[in-house]
């Protein structure tokens, strides 16, 4: 300080440092440590240990995960007010819960703590739509807020919304149900849930399509919802999934487990049948499974048909079958089999037919 021309008095720890009016720059104790170290060197300055207590980062890995897979699947990330009109809260889902009101909100829009997060990506839908945007695919990773037997609840949750046009690498398809739902079961998959979750017709919520919807149910637990926004509500085909994460990884066993692709060549063949409108695709799909026995390796939903050719209550969902062994190559005979099978006893074990 007596080098830079300032005026010190020494009182035992303290120093009194007088400024000279030239220094206009200096007026707090901090610029005076600055010039420490700019004159004296901040390398000749020994460091301290922290006398407070340090608490170690945490990163996310579920969330991350989730987030690489989705953006992998063509779908755009987006990041929502957690805070909603009251109107919203109880909107797509069938729980119990007492709303968290904000006491002195900024707004009649955003006076209340969301539940679920659907309504926000609706709300975000609405936006683009009225900028002719139409080819929307979003997901959102966020928390839901609720009050239940008088206890605060702050649960993390994944929603996602599909409409327009489904782009994938250079693939475009129309959103429909079956392709939230295919992305739906490539996320559960790649977390290691595969054969453990099921979508089931059941506790559904009046905002979703009653012919278009489902629970999706893990460990006979309902963990989320995955339908077409109803009608009555929007009159726009959007459709919407949300799972509650902290259920889906409250049933979490061990690792995922590396598993050999097969060298040996599959075998696929395709069938429809035709069958009435409330049946669901599962209960034909589990008969399958069954009939096919270890010879099936896979199944995939790939036409869903209603026009002349079936009747006004019927229609026609096409399936292809994907055979194949991890020891030996199959021959057609036992393929043939095995397919016969699978037709005989969806027949007899339903009222659907298969389509010619």
């Amino acid at each position: 300080f007596n080098r830079l021309g300032f005026s010190v008095e020494s009182n035992g720890d303290t120093l009194t440092v007088t400024v000279p009016t030239r220094r206009i720059d200096i007026s707090i104790e901090e610029d005076l440590i600055e010039e420490v170290g700019r004159i004296y060197g901040i390398d000749n300055i020994v460091g301290k240990k922290m006398t407070l207590p340090i608490k170690p980062g945490f990163v996310n890995k579920d969330n991350r995960a989730i987030r690489n897979k989705l953006s992998s699947l063509g779908l755009n990330e987006t990041l929502s007010y957690a805070l909603t009109k009251e109107s919203n809260v109880g909107l797509f889902t069938n729980d119990e819960f007492e709303k968290i009101k904000v006491l002195d909100p900024m707004s009649e829009d955003r006076n209340t703590l969301r539940y679920s997060l659907i309504p926000s990506l609706i709300d975000i839908y609405e936006y683009n739509k009225a900028r002719s945007i139409k080819d929307i695919c979003l997901f959102e990773i966020g928390k839901g807020f609720g009050k239940k037997d008088s206890v605060y609840t702050e649960e993390n949750k994944l929603a996602i919304l599909m409409t327009g046009k489904y782009h994938l690498g250079l693939n475009s398809s129309n959103v429909n149900f079956y392709t939230i739902k295919g992305v739906v079961e490539e996320l559960l998959d790649y977390l290691g849930y595969k054969n453990r979750y099921s979508f089931v017709i059941d506790d559904l919520v009046k905002e979703l399509h009653p012919g278009q919807s489902a629970s999706i149910v893990l460990n006979n637990t309902n963990i989320g919802i995955i339908g077409k926004v109803h009608p009555s509500f929007m009159k726009d085909d959007v459709y919407v999934a949300e799972i509650n994460l902290e259920k889906l990884f409250s049933f979490r066993t061990k690792k995922m487990q590396y598993k050999e692709i097969s060298k040996f060549p599959k075998v696929e063949k395709d069938l429809a049948f035709v069958m009435k409108k409330s049946i669901p695709s599962s209960d034909i799909i589990n008969i399958i499974k069954k009939s096919g026995g270890k010879l099936l390796n896979d199944i995939e939903v790939f036409d869903v048909y209603t026009g002349s050719n079936v009747g006004d209550d019927e229609k026609s969902i096409a399936y292809k079958l994907i055979f194949q062994l991890f020891d030996r190559t199959l021959t057609d005979e036992e393929v043939t089999e095995v397919f016969n099978k699978i037709i005989s006893d969806v027949e007899a074990k339903t009222s659907a037919k298969l389509r010619k």
